[in-house]
């Protein structure tokens, strides 16, 4: 593995990742999501806990895109990566939220949904860093 690559691809999948987290949270989604979770969540939010997750999300993304490239253009390889891996990391987790903690059931749909976004984005400029991996 090129380690070069791989440390770009992390910083350049968390940088997208975590700016799109931040415009969809604060500019766009904030006051469905203060009614939708009014009694549930924080007055404030860990941002530190958010970083590290958003690092920890990249480097997997990271580690992982060349282990299941399969020859195809970084475009269509990014797509199709973040689209897998956004759905395993964020549809069980919208049940499990919504069973296990009574979040709103519709909220937690549409966070997956936006997080899938998010990861396809994320895994297409990891897809662009890494280029055609021979």
């Amino acid at each position: 593995m090129n380690s070069k690559k791989m440390l770009f691809a992390w910083i350049g999948g968390f940088v997208i990742m975590f700016l799109l987290s931040y415009i969809w949270y604060n500019l766009i989604i904030a006051d469905y999501n203060a009614v939708q979770y009014a009694g549930v969540l924080k007055e404030t939010v860990g941002m530190g806990n958010i970083t590290v997750g958003y690092l920890v999300v990249a480097f997997l993304l990271a580690y992982i895109y060349p282990k299941g490239y399969s020859g195809g253009s970084p475009g269509s390889e990014g797509l199709r990566f973040g689209l897998v891996m956004g759905l395993l990391y964020t549809l069980p987790a919208a049940f499990i939220n919504a069973g296990a903690f009574g979040f709103p059931f519709t909220a937690q749909i549409v966070g997956a949904a936006y997080h899938t976004v998010e990861v396809i984005a994320g895994s297409l400029v990891i897809a662009k860093i890494y280029g055609e991996i021979k």
